[in-house]
Formats: structure tokens, sequence, C-alpha cells
């Protein structure tokens, strides 16, 4: 983590942070921190922050279904179950009710109760 946060801006230490402090709500989760990211993990990794800038957290959730929203800047199709959800926070009061209703459908796939959902 101190190589992820370590040449960052107040600012962003602060969006991170708070993003941090609103997925460990969810649950127990592990942070699977890598060089470049920082994964949040409950059986699997279920939201990641992928990049953080001076002004901005660029960060994704999993989610079992494809999910429309302006907010998301992209989406990967990984299966029919798996759909990468990508999405940028520059100002904390974007984490809002609609990203944590995101937050708690992705942090139900790292659980892998998606496998047990029926069409």
């Amino acid at each position: 983590m101190e190589d992820f946060l370590g040449d960052k801006s107040q600012k962003a230490i602060s969006l991170y942070r708070a993003f941090e402090k609103v997925v460990f709500g969810l649950g127990p989760i592990r942070l699977a921190p890598a060089k470049t990211r920082v994964g949040f993990q409950a059986r699997t990794i279920f939201a990641a922050v992928n990049r953080l800038s001076s002004d901005k957290l660029q960060a994704h959730v999993v989610l079992a279904r494809l999910l429309e929203s302006s907010r998301f800047t992209k989406i990967e199709t990984i299966s029919a179950r798996n759909h990468v959800h990508h999405y940028v926070i520059e100002a904390v009061d974007q984490l809002d009710d609609e990203m944590l209703s995101w937050l708690l459908e992705a942090y139900r796939v790292g659980l892998q109760e998606h496998l047990r959902w029926t069409s």
C-alpha cells in the first residue's frame, strides 16, 4: 500500500481512504494490493482501484449482469456472468447511494452468490 499511495496528493489519498471505508463497510474483505492497483476481495476480487492520480480515482466493480449508467466509462464482458464496469470518482460526494448499490451487488458476486442465481 505504501507504494500505491506513497507519492499521491492529499486529495488522491482522501479519495482512496473514503472509497476504502465504503468498501470495508460491506462486510469481511481482504485487500489484494498490487503495484499498480488495489483489489478488494471477498472470495474473489469484486472491486478495485485501478489508478489513483492527483485528482481522481479510477475504479471498477464486477457484476453478474450488464448495468447501464452514464457514470460508467467502460464495460468489459469477461463471461456471461462477469461484467467489469469501470468508473471515475473525482469527489467524495460521488460515493453516493448509486455507487453503493454497485458495490453491494459486486460484493455478492465476490462472495460468488451469483453462481446460485438463476436466469
